[in-house]
């Protein structure tokens, strides 16, 4: 079994472009579900058993192929949504995967999450083949397996920005639609790009959004923002040409929710009757293995 056809058994997404520690070395941060969290949960389980092309290279520093009107777009989204204190996000998410027999197909699940600032998440992660649960409480990140009944958890002090990097970096672990999450999410998106352009105005779902296409070379991604005084993003779609047949990547968000209080009891993790607690290794290897494996 491939490692695409472990990804869709885990009902989880595939890795996306976050850094060089924790998926594709181009260095995107932005993702729905991203450095799959499929081999986090295979490590649990079997705990619990035991575009525009890539920039020129030159001796004379290129600048980016940004257009100004699609920045400042990008901009405004990733300072509304970093200044926020709290909110909450449903997120229906499709991706192209092939199996075996070189037969594409498409696997979907559903995101919702919450957050609030500095250092609350919390995440439930749906689909046929699998239901996850993750929680933050500004102490570790606990992720549930609702199906097998299993859970574990990792220290994860600090801010939310802290903890994500704490768990990619030392677990191989990132959190679906982090890149909403963190404190700067224009930076974390516009790090490597090198290139972009407003296409234009379109609606997503009946919303009126601006339609906005970036490259880091190897990866084209695109965005709707919604026009108006709330620009949060209301589509994203990954594009991996450096993988055969540049399967994509699609998320749908919508229920944007600004107002309703987030009490504490969302992000505290309560076992159900019957868990069981298992411990979490360090598996940042394992996850670089798979990487390998689907090259």
């Amino acid at each position: 079994m491939n490692r695409i056809e472990r990804i869709i058994n885990f009902a989880f997404p595939r890795p996306s472009p976050r850094r060089s520690g924790c998926g594709h070395a181009s260095g995107l941060r932005l993702t729905i579900a991203a450095c799959a969290l499929a081999p986090f949960l295979a490590g649990l389980a079997v705990l619990s058993a035991t575009g525009a092309p890539a920039a020129p290279t030159s001796d004379v520093a290129v600048k980016p192929a940004i257009d100004p009107r699609a920045n400042e777009l990008l901009k405004r989204m990733g300072d509304y949504l970093g200044q926020a204190q709290s909110f909450s996000v449903n997120a229906e998410v499709w991706q192209d995967v092939a199996l075996s027999s070189g037969q594409r197909v498409q696997a979907g699940r559903t995101i919702v999450l919450q957050v609030r600032r500095p250092d609350r998440f919390h995440a439930e992660v749906r689909s046929t083949r699998g239901n996850h649960g993750l929680f933050y409480d500004g102490k570790s990140i606990t992720l549930l397996n609702r199906v097998q009944n299993f859970y574990g958890s990792i220290p994860a002090p600090g801010s939310l920005d802290e903890a994500l990097d704490m768990a990619c970096d030392r677990f191989g672990i990132t959190m679906p639609l982090e890149d909403l999450i963190v404190s700067d999410p224009y930076r974390n998106v516009m790090q490597k790009a090198v290139s972009g352009y407003d296409v234009g105005p379109v609606t997503v779902l009946g919303v009126p959004c601006e339609h906005l296409a970036f490259s880091l070379g190897a990866v084209d991604w695109q965005i709707w923002i919604e026009d108006g005084a709330k620009p949060v993003p209301r589509k994203i779609v990954f594009t991996y040409k450096d993988e055969d047949g540049s399967p994509e990547f699609t998320a749908i968000l919508s229920n944007w929710d600004f107002e309703t209080k987030l009490p504490d009891f969302l992000f505290t993790f309560e076992p159900p009757a019957g868990a069981s607690k298992i411990t979490v290794a360090q598996i940042k290897a394992q996850n670089d293995a798979h990487a390998k494996e689907g090259k």
